[in-house]
């Protein structure tokens, strides 16, 4: 099934999935990170308001240059961006105190600035037609990448190097592949040279500001539920409660990435639509977060399969419904929004911290469980449009 999905697409398309799989291996990053602060000493609250420090900044650059988006070409942004990751990986890897810790953490938040590129990006590369297979390849792509480097990371290195010593060399190794991946769409990959470009087979849909906001919304709800959830409440979760080693946030990952890679086997052969595809997964990583409550190591790990599934449905039907019904500024939409994402990070981190410190773990998980299935009910004007105007061979 995979293989004549493959075939099918066009050659730059399949070079960009192939490169763009660094991203999951860049991922490790979003954990080794505050588990290296857990090793180091830094307290859970203050950890929270470092992230909150970063997100800040990160918020008054996006502002700046959050309309510039559409002028900015994707292809250079892109290029800075895993730049701006490299050097973070790098400065995690040498840091040896809470300052160093806090510069090495703006320098990789930072590049979050640039994810409007990455959507315009896609958006002038991918056919409309394919663009929820394409998505969906990519997830997969993506997730057997970490399956791969966390199981390496857990059962090859984590025995030969203990607590800082194998966190570093894995921010040292993020370093190098970001390194080639800043070159790859600078030598390597398709550029695309401004924001406005869509792909030639693209239709701007005439759907209206409130279709569009309502999955620009949904999204925006969804992201700061994981935001409050986010690796810093689980890796402090893990060692702190259970009492577990620095390489066991990779392990659940893992376990979330294996998941998300057998799916490979079965997704084709799903033919729903994605309206359903969108509520069906948002649905199912709500439920997730509600079986985090139950403070079990085991069923705590058993649950990113459910997790993993959610995705597999949630993120291309998200991405697919976004790009059908975004207008052609959809960069300065995308800037906005990212702007408003990360402003909203100012306040995640410290939050959710002092919540898990001071009432509890399960009363954070409530909250991302109750932000999810409220993104669920303010999707329905753009689930509804896609459902009445497309059909599932159409996208």
């Amino acid at each position: 099934m995979i293989s004549l999905t493959w075939k099918k697409l066009p050659k730059d398309v399949r070079k960009f999935l192939v490169l763009f799989s660094i991203t999951g291996f860049s991922f490790s990053a979003l954990i080794a990170a505050p588990t290296l602060g857990n090793l180091m000493n830094i307290s859970l609250e203050s950890v929270g308001w470092l992230f909150s420090l970063s997100s800040f900044l990160q918020a008054l650059l996006s502002y700046f240059i959050g309309r510039k988006f559409e002028k900015l070409p994707p292809t250079y942004g892109l290029a800075i961006s895993r730049g701006i990751f490299g050097i973070g990986s790098l400065l995690y890897g040498l840091c040896t105190s809470v300052w160093t810790f806090a510069v090495a953490q703006l320098f990789l938040s930072f590049a979050d600035i640039f994810y409007p590129c990455l959507v315009m990006y896609e958006r002038a590369l991918f056919p409309p037609k394919q663009r929820e297979n394409i998505y969906s390849l990519e997830f997969f792509m993506t997730e057997s990448t970490k399956a791969i480097a966390y199981a390496l990371f857990v059962f090859v290195f984590a025995p030969l190097m203990q607590g800082q010593s194998f966190l570093r060399s894995v921010f040292f190794m993020i370093f190098f592949a970001n390194l080639f991946y800043s070159a790859a769409y600078l030598f390597i990959l398709p550029r695309v040279e401004s924001g406005s470009t869509v792909h030639s087979e693209h239709v701007v849909a005439s759907t209206g500001l409130k279709v569009f906001l309502s999955i620009m919304l949904h999204q925006y709800l969804c992201f700061t539920a994981f935001n409050f959830s986010s690796f810093l409440i689980i890796s402090y979760y893990l060692i702190d409660l259970f009492k577990m080693p620095a390489w066991s946030p990779f392990l659940f990952e893992m376990v979330f990435s294996a998941t998300v890679a057998s799916s490979i086997f079965w997704k084709g052969k799903v033919k729903s639509h994605p309206s359903f595809n969108l509520i069906f997964g948002a649905s199912a990583i709500a439920a997730n977060f509600l079986i985090w409550i139950i403070q079990n190591p085991v069923l705590f790990f058993a649950s990113h399969v459910l997790m993993g599934i959610g995705f597999i449905f949630w993120f291309p039907a998200k991405e697919t419904i976004k790009q059908q019904v975004a207008p052609r500024q959809l960069g300065r939409w995308e800037g906005f929004f990212q702007g408003l994402n990360i402003l909203t990070r100012i306040f995640t981190p410290v939050a959710s911290a002092t919540v898990a410190a001071r009432v509890g773990y399960s009363f954070v998980f409530v909250i991302s469980a109750l932000l999810f299935f409220a993104a669920i009910a303010i999707s329905m004007p753009s689930v509804l449009w896609m459902k009445k105007n497309f059909s599932t061979e159409q996208v």
